[in-house]
């Protein structure tokens, strides 16, 4: 079986695995995918956090096989195949066989690379359409292909349409064609991607623009607001930073970073220009301000090329111990995947299930079942929580419209769909939150009905209680302290 063979039947296989383990899993959709699906029974040209890509790739999918988790998530277990098999082409041109397998296989292993595989989240076609954006960006830059480069602009308007950092790659483009392609920047070609990405672009600006420029200020302060300095910040950052990469291959790309520009290799510099600086560009943000790890997850494309490189290397050289060395990397995927191990060999104290990253993945089944206990399909369901919110509206009987009311919460998507809110004028609710309901929502309504607690465990603690009420007569009127963007 050639190395082509391989990977494709590897990705395969894992992609199978991946399906299997959303069918089979106690783990229920997250919080952020639960929303984003949200949006996909309300199409629109952009929504208040992000653009539209991932509410379209949710209502075709949701369309064929229902509101389903594997519906949700089959879109990113797709997408990671693909991509693997694009890959390998890619790094075949750049390298040779031995590396583009890796380079195709390796990132399996990669903490951040797994978990965009298997969630639905903005992160997967937004990875996916960066690949090819920067794949075009080469090959457009060495042959000066207009064909190429109207590539280049149709895949950066979809990557735009799925994450705004899709605005890093004009900088970095136009850096590597200024050191090596500088004759290109005097061809009109290279720029008649732009218009076209701009023109793809163009829906949310219009979106924006009828709506005051909410995402840009949702962004805006995401970006800007600061604590001051804090070193955790910083220690957070790169600590999420090794962890997305397994450890192993988070010094590997280090490594690669000083080789490629050590001996600024054209290839090895333009894989490298396409990552450094955006690891760089969250590190320096991180001085200021908590950052997200996988916001610099995008990088990590032609990071796993640079990683797949000095592997082959050293696996060359040290076939034992590079081999040896996959080993934290395929046991941080396994317990990933399914934490309760931990607690099966012993290790549970390492991380608690307070801790748990898959907390945030469990008890909303559950919530929706207790919640339909009360739930005739007249009420009004809602929540102080965009997430709660999100959750109910996928897993209460009937998919119901919910809406959310701010106790203290800044904005989000739900309040301009608030609306909809004077069709349930004179009807009963459900209020759902994780504390007592506070006064100025309990204003809204004549009392409270009933009120139950509902306690959910993981890995036999509590992590999580759910406040369920039955309010009585939603007068209409709504006093909402809300926290900015």
């Amino acid at each position: 079986m050639g190395l082509l063979a391989t990977a494709l039947f590897i990705n395969l296989t894992l992609a199978l695995a991946r399906v299997i383990y959303i069918l089979k899993t106690p783990l229920d959709l997250s919080p952020e995918e639960a929303q984003y699906w949200d949006w996909s029974r309300h199409l629109d040209l952009s929504y208040y956090s992000k653009p539209p890509m991932v509410a379209y790739l949710n209502f075709i999918t949701t369309h064929l096989l229902g509101n389903t988790e594997l519906a949700v998530r089959i879109t990113p277990v797709l997408l990671s195949f693909l991509l693997s098999v694009i890959t390998f082409f890619f790094v075949k041109r750049l390298f040779d066989n031995k590396t583009a397998f890796l380079a195709a296989v390796l990132p399996n292993m990669f903490v951040g690379y797994s978990i965009n595989s298997l969630l639905m989240t903005t992160d997967a076609p937004f990875i996916f359409f960066w690949a090819l954006s920067v794949i075009f960006v080469y090959f457009a830059s060495q042959r000066d292909s207009l064909r190429l480069w109207l590539a280049v602009g149709l895949f950066s308007g979809l990557a735009f349409l799925s994450k705004y950092p899709a605005v890093f790659l004009l900088p970095l483009a136009l850096t590597y064609m200024a050191i090596y392609e500088r004759k290109r920047l005097m061809s009109p070609k290279p720029y008649v991607s732009i218009p076209i990405a701009f023109l793809l672009s163009l829906p949310v600006l219009v979106w924006n623009v009828q709506r005051d420029f909410v995402s840009f200020k949702h962004v805006s302060t995401l970006g800007t607001k600061s604590g001051g300095f804090k070193a955790e910040h910083i220690l957070n950052y790169i600590g999420g930073q090794v962890l997305l990469l397994s450890g192993v291959f988070f010094l590997l790309l280090v490594w690669a970073w000083y080789l490629s520009l050590r001996s600024k290799d054209r290839k090895l510099v333009f894989l490298t220009l396409f990552s450094l600086p955006v690891f760089a560009f969250f590190l320096i943000l991180s001085v200021r301000k908590e950052v997200y790890a996988n916001w610099a997850g995008f990088g990590y494309f032609t990071g796993g090329i640079l990683v797949a490189y000095v592997f082959r290397k050293f696996l060359d050289r040290f076939p034992r111990l590079a081999l040896s060395s996959l080993f934290l990397p395929l046991t941080l995927i396994v317990l990933v995947h399914y934490t309760p191990l931990l607690d099966e060999i012993g290790l549970g104290r390492i991380l608690p299930p307070k801790r748990d990253p898959l907390k945030f993945l469990v008890g909303w089944k559950e919530l929706g079942a207790d919640v339909n206990k009360v739930y005739t399909g007249r009420e009004l369901v809602l929540s102080n929580k965009y997430q709660i919110a999100a959750e109910m509206a996928f897993y209460v009987r009937g998919n119901p419209r919910t809406f959310v009311l701010h106790s203290g919460e800044r904005r989000n998507q739900y309040d301009l769909w608030k609306h909809m809110l004077r069709d349930y004028v004179g009807r009963d609710a459900i209020f759902v939150s994780y504390e007592t309901i506070p006064a100025n929502i309990l204003a809204s309504f004549e009392g409270i009905k009933s009120h139950r607690l509902l306690r959910i465990y993981w890995r036999g603690q509590e992590i999580r209680r759910f406040h369920i009420y039955t309010l009585s007569k939603f007068s209409g009127r709504v006093k909402e302290l809300i926290k900015g963007y």
